[in-house]
């Protein structure tokens, strides 16, 4: 599955609940968020996600590092990463980004049910 079939198949939800929750974990990363600010599609979204994620990768992998520990991606996925090719690495984390914060956004819907 890829970034873009993973935010078709939750139509539950929002864009923008996705975006504001990006930017949440940004902000409690101690990073700006305001590079997700006016995004109106998830082909944009996912572009500038991956274009920000290989920025952090390569000039500040603290921040990337505080970022994916705020996201709170497992272990395990990290540890199945095993390609080389920094793009498909960039490709393969905004995917895992995309899905823990569709899962938190999930979990907080059914909570305040």
């Amino acid at each position: 599955m890829t970034g873009l079939q993973l935010l078709t198949s939750h139509q539950d939800i929002s864009l923008t609940e996705l975006i504001s929750q990006i930017q949440k974990d940004l902000i409690l990363s101690g990073i700006d968020a305001n590079y997700f600010d006016d995004i109106n599609s998830g082909e944009i979204l996912l572009h500038k996600l991956e274009h920000f994620i290989q920025d952090m990768l390569s000039y500040q992998p603290s921040d990337f590092d505080r970022f994916m520990y705020r996201v709170d991606i497992a272990e395990k996925d990290f540890s199945e990463l095993t390609t080389t090719d920094l793009t498909m690495l960039v490709k393969h984390i905004v995917f895992l980004v995309l899905k823990r914060e569709i899962q938190k956004i999930i979990f907080r819907k059914q909570f305040n049910q």
